[in-house]
C-alpha cells in the first residue's frame, strides 16, 4: 500500500477522533464535566472505526491531494454525512448518553478539518512548486473554451517552462 495512502487514512482517523473529543469540548464550553469524559471516550472507540470504514468505503484515498478538487470535496462530504447518520444509530443502540449537540457538532468539525487540510496541501503544494521556478517561465496566452483548452491550463500550471 502507497505510505501517503496510510498517512492520509491516519490523518482522517486522528481528525475524526479530535473532532468528535472538541464537538464535546464544544458542547459544554470547553470545560467537559468528569461525568462525561467516561462517555467522550467510551463513544469515540465506536465512532471513530465506523467513520474510518466510511471513509475508506467512499474512496477518499483513490486520488493524490495534489490534485484535491471540487468532487473530492464533494466525496468528503457526503462520506462525513453518512457517517454523520451512522454514528448517531450506533451509540444509541449502545445506550450511551451522548448529548445530541455532539451529533451535529462533530460532523461539522470533521468535515473542516477534511477539506480544509487538503484544500491547504494542495495550496502549500502549488505555492512550493511554482515559487521555485517563477523567475525561468515565460508567459503564455491560451485561447479557447472548450474542453481541450482547459485540460491544456491545467497542464502548463504544472509545467516549469510556462506561467
Amino acid at each position: 500500500m502507497n505510505p501517503r495512502v496510510v498517512l492520509a487514512f491516519a490523518h482522517d482517523i486522528v481528525a475524526a477522533g479530535v473532532a468528535w473529543c472538541a464537538a464535546f469540548w464544544f458542547r459544554f464550553n470547553l470545560e467537559v464535566p468528569p461525568a462525561y469524559v467516561g462517555t467522550m471516550l467510551e463513544s469515540l472507540l465506536f465512532a471513530v472505526p465506523l467513520q474510518a470504514a466510511v471513509f475508506w468505503t467512499f474512496g477518499l484515498y483513490r486520488g493524490i491531494w495534489r490534485y484535491a478538487s471540487i468532487p473530492d470535496l464533494k466525496r468528503i462530504l457526503l462520506a462525513v454525512g453518512i457517517a454523520a447518520l451512522a454514528v448517531p444509530a450506533g451509540v444509541l443502540m449502545l445506550h450511551l448518553p451522548v448529548p445530541r449537540s455532539v451529533f451535529l457538532l462533530a460532523p461539522i468539525l470533521l468535515a473542516l478539518a477534511m477539506s480544509g487540510s487538503r484544500i491547504t496541501y494542495r495550496m502549500w503544494k502549488e505555492r512550493n512548486l511554482h515559487s521555485i521556478t517563477d523567475g525561468e517561465r515565460e508567459p503564455v496566452v491560451v485561447i479557447g473554451a472548450e474542453e481541450a483548452a482547459v485540460n491544456l491550463l491545467k497542464e502548463l500550471a504544472r509545467s516549469a517552462q510556462w506561467r
